[in-house]
């Protein structure tokens, strides 16, 4: 069956990031076998839309079409969402949630981005590895809600580089470009703080103030409208009209290009290159196209153009020095550019030496870009880019473990005052995939003065499977963690689970969890999110698409600490209890925060699955989730917290 997939994203938009959308959605129709596709578009900014008609765009409307329908009948239920934008815009919206973003040019992200980013999505996609790195490398002080007690906090959800690339196009002649220049740069960029706009046109003027030398500039500053070409022809004339003896020659580009008409510019025999100083570049699509077609790239050592421009090292342009220094104010841009954060400045000097050298060794710089240009044809194929984009949506968690390479898994459950949740529970747990042949369940009753309703249904179930369920009425209550820890005591399969009374799980959680741990030998715990509920005995085939979701962090010691990830329902290795001990039913609601720890301290490894695969109940009288436990709860916690911070102090 083929996954829904709902892309959100300014796929019309005529931006970066509108390419990138197009990108990801030129990527997923290369396999429609395995998706189907939906598409919400969204604005970017006040760039305008994509006006031609081409076969993608047609396809496109019918989709958004389509996608507005469904969404207005509440027909829509997908199964994963791409969510094309800044972190700050990352929703959830899907039972699985991915983020696509481009825009980290400097050397910190915004701690909104990071709090999105563990909390919101389950990965994250960046458009390079300049992106990648800075986004793992930030860390900022958090303050767990619980202790108040502050913590290094980083991204912990997967995040993985995508290139992308543009259609290749047929050159199309502009017919307005009347150059008068037999040497010629070329710049494409809009008017920004952070594409050093100014400078590149200044310094460029100053170094061939008195030659025959031309600089074409592809540009605006929000839009291609009449207005927007006078704002434009104003800042231009403005700069230019402090050299007023200049004899080399600045060309305006504004408007609507092709991208026929922009590869006939890549190519065009009086263009010798295209020039780049600004601050940083999520991927630089221009130089990108630039270096496809063999047009030699000056630029800075920085950002996410090095992934087309150095290869096994070498680096195939003419480098710009650069220092970096902080954003201008006039660039910050809170949540997004952070004020504290760095980025390339262009060395004025090397610039105009790097112009000059391209414009002296132009023969030189044109082989070096024969050279690149073959190794970008090859890297950055559709074929390889699509295959690549395609794994992060479609790839198998436990490639080739069938059910018969599962072993034994044992169920544990404390039964107290369980009435009104004793039979649906049976039916639950029993119905699983892999429950008759692979499960034993311990139940134990941990009420010695009665509730006879809950052992006549249980009893009934051990007549249906009396090879697979254990029932003990124990003589007195020990606490739900003493209670665990006899059960796994009494319990002979090499996985064990917890069965909470109130929560339900899909009837195919067994089988996916333990089919994991089979896949992972150096996994001891594998875990994953969970629908949460507010009404009892909500079955997993009942949740509704807008239920509230408890979206787990990716496993690291410092996200154990920040939150109790395995939480309700995962699935363990019995070997841990061999390392580590069992349950300290001190901790009255915390005592598997406690052990997971324990276990993640002394070196064990958690997984988290991508499947959602439990419904929790919050449940108003439970023990870890009644108010009136707050104050012991809150002290227990601490306490924990204290004790694991400390020992992760001393190992840093």
């Amino acid at each position: 069956m083929r996954k829904k997939i709902l892309v959100r994203g300014p796929v019309l938009s005529q931006s970066g990031y509108g390419e990138q959308s197009r990108f990801a959605l030129r990527a997923l129709r290369s396999r429609e076998d395995l998706f189907e596709i939906f598409v919400i578009p969204t604005k970017w900014g006040n760039t305008g839309w994509v006006w031609e008609n081409s076969e993608l765009r047609k396809w496109m409307d019918e989709k958004i079409a389509l996608t507005q329908v469904l969404i207005q009948r509440k027909q829509l239920q997908a199964d994963i969402s791409l969510q094309i934008t800044i972190p700050n815009e990352f929703e959830k919206i899907a039972p699985i949630n991915i983020g696509y973003t481009a825009g980290i040019e400097t050397t910190a992200v915004s701690p909104q981005w990071l709090q999105k980013g563990n909390e919101v999505v389950d990965k994250i996609l960046v458009v390079s590895n300049h992106a990648k790195t800075t986004y793992k490398d930030t860390v900022v002080q958090a303050v767990n809600k619980n202790t108040n007690e502050s913590f290094p906090y980083k991204l912990e959800t997967p995040i993985e580089v995508v290139w992308e690339n543009t259609p290749r196009a047929a050159p199309e002649p502009i017919k307005e470009l009347n150059l008068k220049t037999d040497f010629n740069f070329l710049s494409i960029s809009q008017v920004s703080p952070r594409k050093n706009f100014e400078n590149t046109v200044k310094w460029f003027v100053e170094e061939f103030i008195d030659q025959n030398v031309g600089l074409i500039l592809k540009t605006n500053l929000v839009s291609n409208s009449y207005i927007d070409w006078e704002h434009i022809e104003a800042r231009i004339t403005g700069i230019l009209s402090s050299y007023s003896e200049r004899k080399c020659k600045v060309y305006l580009l504004h408007g609507d290009l092709t991208p026929g008409q922009m590869t006939w510019l890549y190519n065009h025999n009086k263009i010798k290159g295209i020039v780049n100083i600004s601050h940083g570049e999520g991927f630089g699509l221009p130089l990108f196209e630039a270096a496809r077609e063999g047009l030699p790239v000056t630029t800075i050592a920085w950002s996410g153009q090095l992934d087309y421009l150095v290869n096994d090292n070498k680096e195939y342009f003419n480098k710009v020095d650069y220092t970096l220094q902080p954003v201008q104010t006039t660039a910050v841009w809170p949540g997004v550019i952070e004020e504290n954060s760095m980025w390339a400045y262009a060395d004025q000097g090397s610039y105009k030496m790097a112009l000059r050298k391209l414009y002296k060794n132009h023969t030189s710089f044109e082989e070096t870009a024969k050279e690149l240009k073959v190794i970008v044809g090859e890297k950055f194929s559709n074929e390889s880019l699509y295959k690549n984009f395609i794994s992060h949506f479609h790839e198998e968690e436990t490639p080739g473990v069938t059910v018969e390479d599962l072993p034994k898994i044992s169920l544990i459950t404390s039964v107290y005052k369980a009435d009104e949740y004793i039979e649906q529970l049976m039916e639950d747990v029993t119905r699983q995939t892999i429950f008759k042949e692979k499960c034993e369940w311990i139940i134990l009753n941990a009420n010695p003065e009665g509730h006879d309703f809950e052992e006549e249904v249980i009893k009934k179930y051990m007549e249906k499977f009396p090879n697979n369920i254990v029932y003990k009425r124990l003589e007195e209550d020990p606490g739900i963690y003493d209670t665990w820890n006899m059960g796994i005591k009494m319990s002979t399969g090499d996985f064990i689970t917890n069965v909470n009374c109130d929560d339900r799980r899909p009837a195919w959680a067994y089988e996916k969890q333990a089919k994991l741990l089979v896949a992972n030998s150096d996994v001891e715990l594998v875990y994953n999110d969970s629908y949460v509920t507010h009404e009892p005995n909500i079955m997993w085939e009942e949740v509704k698409p807008d239920t509230q979701r408890y979206n787990f962090e990716q496993f690291s010691k410092e996200a154990m600490l920040r939150s109790n990830l395995p939480h309700n329902n995962p699935m363990w290795r019995r070997t841990v209890h061999d390392k580590y001990g069992y349950f300290n039913q001190y901790y009255k609601s915390a005592a598997d925060w406690d052990f997971w720890l324990r276990c993640s301290f002394g070196g064990s490894k958690f997984k988290k699955c991508r499947d959602v695969l439990g419904v929790y109940y919050f449940n108003p009288t439970g023990m870890s989730t009644n108010p009136a436990h707050d104050a012991w709860k809150k002290e227990h916690e601490r306490e924990i917290f204290q004790n694991y911070l400390m020992r992760l102090q001393k190992e840093s």
